[in-house]
């Protein structure tokens, strides 16, 4: 099972978690946020064994006694997980939270409620859960997980202690799949650097179980750019935007193509590059843009991902951000 001291990236958080165990000031309610693939629900789990555990040594789990034999199980009778069934998190989830949170902890010293996205709990169902949170027992910690913390109740995110997930370094996540995949170091560090910071598409990446059809998608995209017209800026803007996450997913993309673009622009050194496996398009349409533009075409990426992270309106990002693309050139300025 996971130990706090094992997981990958993330120290301070992890050395506070410990701390709290080891001085015995658990808070009731925690808010993991950050994006996908981080490792929040991998240190969320492992925490939730510590709470459980029952011989903690120096903060991490025992990893021998009963409680963590049925952590690692998942059948641990006082850790509950909670999910969205569809779309979201119904208030009758909530309800039977609610029920579960008046008993005593059936075998360990409390009880541990883990609940995954958060965010996708409906108004009804927030509003129920707000409830529970006002009135915490000290035999109860929620580990809440959210990819959308701005779509949370302001009061909600007042009553947790509250750890941001940054994107792991690219040495971090090639280190993550030298010790979850087995990979080569070599392979581990090319490898590392398209995974934008996230292990679990690291590893979904190298095990082969996902082919990123979205950077694919992205780069199609990129290659398009020089073509665009209005038209079809706005079109490409309208089909991107029915999907926030894979919205702000495809920017993260372009933001790391573009940095390719204006780093062999300027060094022509495709062994420093991050999309290696793409060198000769980087080398083709590093020579399609002066250093200016693509200076320029990257800071808009990056405010726009930045705004629909921050809960923009996501079309009219997408809309401003395609037709600033446009404005650098296009089929309407060739006539």
């Amino acid at each position: 099972m996971y130990k706090l001291k094992n997981i990958i990236g993330h120290h301070q958080i992890r050395q506070t978690l410990k701390n709290s165990v080891q001085r015995g000031r658990v808070a009731h309610a925690y808010l993991f946020m950050g994006p996908p693939g981080v490792g929040k629900e991998t240190l969320a789990r492992a925490f939730a064994g510590v709470l459980l555990c029952e011989a903690p040594e120096e903060g991490n789990v025992c990893g021998h006694c009963r409680s963590c034999r049925q952590v690692e199980g998942g059948n641990h009778p006082d850790l509950h997980l909670l999910q969205p069934t569809g779309a979201s998190i119904k208030i009758e989830q909530v309800r039977e939270l609610q029920r579960q949170v008046q008993y005593k902890p059936y075998q360990a010293g409390r009880q541990v409620f883990l609940i995954e996205k958060v965010e996708a709990m409906t108004q009804e169902a927030a509003n129920c859960f707000l409830k529970t949170l006002e009135e915490p027992t000290g035999q109860t910690v929620f580990l809440l997980l959210s990819d959308q913390p701005y779509a949370l109740l302001p009061t909600i995110l007042s009553r947790c202690q509250q750890f941001q997930f940054r994107p792991l370094s690219s040495q971090e996540v090639a280190a993550g799949l030298m010790s979850i995949c087995a990979m080569e170091q070599d392979a581990a560090l090319k490898l590392a650097p398209l995974a934008g910071g996230s292990l679990g598409r690291a590893v979904r990446l190298a095990s082969g179980s996902e082919q990123w059809p979205l950077r694919a998608k992205a780069l199609e995209m990129a290659r398009l750019f020089p073509e665009i017209n209005k038209i079809r800026a706005l079109a490409v803007a309208e089909e991107l935007a029915a999907d926030r996450h894979e919205a702000a997913e495809c920017l993260e993309i372009l933001l790391l193509w573009f940095r390719d673009l204006l780093v062999f622009h300027y060094t022509g050194k495709p062994e420093i590059l991050i999309n290696q496996d793409r060198a000769d398009s980087i080398l083709e349409q590093s020579a399609w843009y002066e250093a200016p533009v693509l200076s320029a075409i990257i800071e808009e990426i990056k405010l726009a991902r930045e705004r629909i992270l921050a809960n923009a309106n996501t079309r009219m990002t997408l809309e401003v951000l395609m037709l600033k693309i446009y404005s650098y050139g296009g089929n309407d300025h060739a006539g």
